[in-house]
């Protein structure tokens, strides 16, 4: 049984790590080698438990379509365009310009 409960234990600690390395190795990849894109936002919903919905991003690139949280609350701004910073290798891997501060990435395409 402590044996069931330790390797458990191990489990949780590790995807918790798992998540919090991910992040920052995916927002270091963006911010020194990402490009960036406009995207549009589109009727489409992220909600999170009792958070306010947020719209989705589409961003098409290389004939597929990629999608992502826009962080845009105002739900009345779909069709507008937003810029988008994405890894030309994996460009599921995106996130808003927005996501990161002013000054780390500047896009031409704002």
């Amino acid at each position: 049984m402590k044996r069931i409960k330790l390797l458990v234990f191990i489990g949780i600690i590790g995807w918790i790590s798992y998540i919090l390395l991910r992040t920052i190795i995916e927002n270091a990849l963006l911010i020194n080698g990402g490009k960036c894109i406009a995207a549009v936002l589109i009727n489409e919903q992220n909600r999170v438990r009792s958070h306010r919905a947020t719209l989705l991003y589409e961003f098409k690139y290389n004939g597929n379509s990629y999608k992502g949280n826009s962080l845009e609350e105002n739900l009345t701004k779909v069709g507008d365009s937003i810029c988008v910073i994405y890894l030309e290798s994996f460009p599921g891997i995106n996130r808003p310009v927005k996501y990161f501060n002013k000054k780390t990435i500047i896009c031409s395409c704002r």
